[in-house]
């Protein structure tokens, strides 16, 4: 069954919970510029830069259901029912999932992070109980790889595995992060941040959009584009800017 939820009510109720519970900050929260003087969006959350933390990517997917004795991995990788699927854009499509692993490549936290769950009333009771990151399943890009070929691939997992399936003509195991418990260690790996610390990332982003444009078909606009917010911008906002709209990535300070 397909997700009947969206990305955006999920992707909010994940951040909400971790500003609640993990003492997050959101750095690429909608705001209005004159909004940064006073430093408070129209929601209300802080959007200072902390001196120090830890700098966490995070790229929201969409879960579908398999129930079915039919549904392919429960045959072919022995999957109970139910169990879910996590769609990655392809390559001929986009290099979202290429630009997230060299992004965790240089050194940055990075995450996919999908629900175990697809409707409405499933979204409303896992809010409301502030558990929608202990029942979704994180998974680091390094672990899923460097996709094989342009076609679809997608990731399978069951309900609270430690491990689910990259599946491609030879299906790969890769590992599950528990996205609570890992906070807690980047936490401990704080560094010195503020707004050089800030720059710096914005910088490190836009060199990996500049080595994914001489190795791949992104265009080369996307990198003068990127070039360009990245001077012109505050390091507020290129940074948020760059991480949703190059990285599709929500980017979050663990503090």
């Amino acid at each position: 069954m397909k997700p009947d939820i969206s990305e955006f009510s999920y992707g909010y109720a994940v951040t909400e919970e971790l500003v609640a519970k993990h003492k997050a900050r959101i750095i690429a929260a909608p705001t209005f510029p004159s909004l940064y003087e006073e430093g408070k969006t129209g929601g209300g959350y802080d959007v200072k830069i902390p001196i120090r933390g830890t700098p966490v990517f995070l790229q929201f997917k969409l879960s579908d259901c398999l129930k079915t004795k039919n549904a392919k991995e429960h045959g072919s990788l022995s999957l109970k029912l139910p169990y879910y699927r996590m769609h990655l854009r392809p390559l001929k499509h986009s290099q979202q999932h290429q630009l997230l692993l060299n992004l965790e490549n240089s050194g940055e936290a990075v995450y996919y992070i999908a629900p175990e769950f697809h409707t409405p009333n499933e979204l409303n009771r896992r809010y409301l109980a502030r558990d929608v990151v202990s029942s979704s399943a994180a998974f680091a890009p390094s672990t899923i790889g460097t996709l094989p070929d342009d076609d679809e691939h997608y990731v399978v997992f069951e309900k609270g595995s430690t491990y689910g399936w990259r599946c491609s003509d030879d299906p790969k195991q890769v590992k599950r992060t528990a996205l609570s418990t890992q906070l807690d260690v980047l936490r401990i790996k704080e560094r010195k941040f503020g707004s050089e610390g800030l720059a710096e990332l914005t910088r490190k982003m836009v060199s990996v959009i500049r080595e994914r444009t001489a190795a791949s078909d992104l265009p080369r606009s996307a990198r003068l584009d990127a070039e360009a917010i990245e001077k012109q911008r505050s390091p507020l906002e290129s940074a948020g800017y760059i991480a949703r709209t190059y990285f599709s990535s929500e980017l979050i300070i663990v503090e």
